[in-house]
Protein backbone atom coordinates (compact mmCIF):
# COMPACT_ATOMS: atom_id res chain seq x y z
CA UNK A 1 0.00 0.00 0.00
CA UNK A 2 3.00 2.34 1.19
CA UNK A 3 4.58 1.69 -2.33
CA UNK A 4 1.57 2.82 -4.22
CA UNK A 5 1.56 5.82 -2.45
CA UNK A 6 4.94 6.29 -2.99
CA UNK A 7 5.09 5.92 -6.69
CA UNK A 8 1.63 8.12 -6.78
CA UNK A 9 3.17 11.07 -4.89
CA UNK A 10 6.91 10.69 -7.37
CA UNK A 11 4.59 10.97 -10.62
CA UNK A 12 2.67 13.53 -9.26
CA UNK A 13 5.54 15.80 -8.07
CA UNK A 14 7.24 14.91 -11.58
CA UNK A 15 3.73 15.83 -13.45
CA UNK A 16 3.46 18.98 -11.91
CA UNK A 17 5.16 21.77 -13.40
CA UNK A 18 8.70 22.47 -12.45
CA UNK A 19 8.69 25.62 -10.25
CA UNK A 20 11.72 27.35 -8.69
CA UNK A 21 13.17 26.96 -5.40
CA UNK A 22 12.82 30.54 -5.34
CA UNK A 23 8.93 30.72 -6.02
CA UNK A 24 7.74 27.85 -3.50
CA UNK A 25 7.03 28.72 -0.17
CA UNK A 26 6.71 26.44 2.96
CA UNK A 27 3.13 26.90 2.78
CA UNK A 28 2.66 26.25 -0.43
CA UNK A 29 4.43 22.87 -0.13
CA UNK A 30 2.46 21.74 2.91
CA UNK A 31 -0.72 22.53 1.67
CA UNK A 32 0.61 20.24 -1.70
CA UNK A 33 1.88 17.58 1.12
CA UNK A 34 -1.60 17.17 2.64
CA UNK A 35 -3.21 17.64 -0.79
CA UNK A 36 -1.10 14.59 -1.72
CA UNK A 37 -1.88 12.80 1.74
CA UNK A 38 -5.26 13.53 1.10
CA UNK A 39 -5.32 11.94 -1.88
CA UNK A 40 -3.32 8.77 -0.67
CA UNK A 41 -5.67 8.27 1.48
CA UNK A 42 -8.87 7.86 -0.68
CA UNK A 43 -6.70 5.76 -3.01
CA UNK A 44 -6.15 3.19 0.27
CA UNK A 45 -10.12 3.66 0.94
CA UNK A 46 -10.55 2.78 -2.79
CA UNK A 47 -8.28 0.26 -2.70
CA UNK A 48 -9.71 -1.31 0.87
CA UNK A 49 -12.97 -1.43 -1.29
CA UNK A 50 -11.48 -2.50 -4.22
CA UNK A 51 -10.44 -5.58 -2.15
CA UNK A 52 -13.55 -5.95 -0.36
CA UNK A 53 -15.22 -6.39 -3.71
CA UNK A 54 -12.74 -9.21 -4.74
CA UNK A 55 -13.37 -11.00 -1.53
CA UNK A 56 -17.18 -11.22 -2.39
CA UNK A 57 -16.50 -11.96 -5.63
CA UNK A 58 -14.32 -14.77 -4.65
CA UNK A 59 -16.82 -15.71 -1.77
CA UNK A 60 -19.55 -15.75 -4.79
CA UNK A 61 -17.15 -18.41 -6.86
CA UNK A 62 -16.59 -20.73 -4.05
CA UNK A 63 -20.50 -20.76 -3.04
CA UNK A 64 -20.62 -21.59 -7.29
CA UNK A 65 -18.03 -23.98 -7.03
CA UNK A 66 -20.07 -26.00 -3.98
CA UNK A 67 -22.83 -26.10 -6.22
CA UNK A 68 -21.16 -27.76 -9.13
CA UNK A 69 -19.23 -29.96 -6.32
CA UNK A 70 -22.61 -30.99 -5.15
CA UNK A 71 -23.78 -31.42 -9.00
CA UNK A 72 -21.13 -33.48 -9.84
CA UNK A 73 -21.81 -35.79 -6.57
CA UNK A 74 -25.69 -36.08 -7.44
CA UNK A 75 -24.39 -36.78 -11.54
CA UNK A 76 -21.82 -39.48 -9.86
CA UNK A 77 -25.02 -41.04 -7.91
CA UNK A 78 -27.48 -41.23 -11.09
CA UNK A 79 -24.32 -42.68 -13.10
CA UNK A 80 -24.70 -45.20 -10.68
CA UNK A 81 -28.56 -45.61 -10.59
CA UNK A 82 -28.40 -45.88 -13.91
CA UNK A 83 -25.82 -48.56 -14.22
CA UNK A 84 -27.48 -50.78 -11.91
CA UNK A 85 -30.69 -50.58 -14.33
CA UNK A 86 -28.93 -51.06 -17.16
CA UNK A 87 -27.10 -54.11 -15.18
CA UNK A 88 -30.65 -55.49 -14.93
CA UNK A 89 -32.24 -55.23 -17.67
CA UNK A 90 -29.29 -57.51 -19.14
CA UNK A 91 -30.07 -59.96 -16.89
CA UNK A 92 -33.78 -59.77 -17.66
CA UNK A 93 -32.60 -59.82 -21.33
CA UNK A 94 -29.94 -63.11 -20.65
CA UNK A 95 -33.03 -64.88 -18.64
CA UNK A 96 -35.45 -64.28 -21.38
CA UNK A 97 -32.77 -65.32 -23.80
CA UNK A 98 -31.86 -68.62 -22.02
CA UNK A 99 -35.40 -69.44 -20.94
CA UNK A 100 -35.96 -69.25 -25.06
CA UNK A 101 -33.08 -71.56 -25.63
CA UNK A 102 -34.32 -74.22 -23.15
CA UNK A 103 -37.88 -73.85 -24.13
CA UNK A 104 -36.78 -74.92 -28.20
CA UNK A 105 -34.69 -77.18 -26.62
CA UNK A 106 -37.58 -79.17 -24.63
CA UNK A 107 -39.89 -78.74 -28.12
CA UNK A 108 -37.01 -80.56 -30.07
CA UNK A 109 -37.08 -83.04 -27.58
CA UNK A 110 -40.36 -83.13 -26.97
CA UNK A 111 -41.06 -83.61 -30.85
CA UNK A 112 -38.92 -86.56 -30.35
CA UNK A 113 -40.81 -88.25 -27.95
CA UNK A 114 -44.07 -87.12 -29.08
CA UNK A 115 -43.20 -88.51 -32.99
CA UNK A 116 -42.38 -92.00 -31.83
CA UNK A 117 -45.58 -92.90 -30.76
CA UNK A 118 -47.40 -91.68 -33.76
CA UNK A 119 -44.65 -93.42 -35.87
CA UNK A 120 -45.03 -96.74 -33.95
CA UNK A 121 -49.06 -96.42 -34.13
CA UNK A 122 -48.32 -95.21 -38.23
CA UNK A 123 -46.67 -99.19 -38.58
CA UNK A 124 -48.99 -100.72 -36.70
CA UNK A 125 -51.50 -99.14 -39.31
CA UNK A 126 -49.33 -100.29 -42.66
CA UNK A 127 -48.79 -103.55 -41.00
CA UNK A 128 -52.65 -104.14 -40.25
CA UNK A 129 -53.25 -102.93 -44.08
CA UNK A 130 -50.76 -105.11 -45.47
CA UNK A 131 -52.47 -108.05 -43.35
CA UNK A 132 -55.62 -107.15 -44.83
CA UNK A 133 -54.33 -106.61 -48.53
CA UNK A 134 -52.93 -110.20 -47.82
CA UNK A 135 -56.33 -111.04 -46.59
CA UNK A 136 -58.21 -109.57 -49.63
CA UNK A 137 -55.69 -111.78 -52.02
CA UNK A 138 -56.44 -114.49 -50.36
CA UNK A 139 -60.18 -114.08 -50.29
CA UNK A 140 -59.99 -113.43 -54.11
CA UNK A 141 -58.09 -116.59 -55.06
CA UNK A 142 -60.86 -118.42 -52.77
CA UNK A 143 -63.41 -116.43 -54.43
CA UNK A 144 -62.21 -117.45 -58.21
CA UNK A 145 -61.66 -120.99 -56.93
CA UNK A 146 -65.51 -121.36 -56.12
CA UNK A 147 -66.02 -119.07 -59.07
CA UNK A 148 -64.64 -122.04 -61.49
CA UNK A 149 -66.98 -124.67 -59.65
CA UNK A 150 -70.08 -122.77 -59.36
CA UNK A 151 -70.81 -120.75 -62.50
CA UNK A 152 -73.34 -118.37 -61.10
CA UNK A 153 -71.10 -117.27 -58.91
CA UNK A 154 -68.64 -117.21 -61.80
CA UNK A 155 -71.36 -114.74 -63.27
CA UNK A 156 -71.75 -112.36 -60.29
CA UNK A 157 -67.95 -111.62 -59.91
CA UNK A 158 -68.13 -111.11 -63.55
CA UNK A 159 -71.11 -108.45 -63.62
CA UNK A 160 -68.57 -107.00 -59.99
CA UNK A 161 -66.10 -106.59 -61.81
CA UNK A 162 -63.72 -108.92 -59.80
CA UNK A 163 -63.23 -111.71 -62.68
Amino acid sequence: MRLLAIIGLVMFIAASPSLSAAQVSNKEVMDEITGVKIQIARLEEAIKAMDKRIDDVNGRIDDVNGRIDDMKSDIKGDIADLRGLVYVALGGIMTLICGLLAMMGFVLWDRRTAITPVVRKTKELEQGFEDERVERVALRKVLKGYALVEPRFAEVLRTAGMM
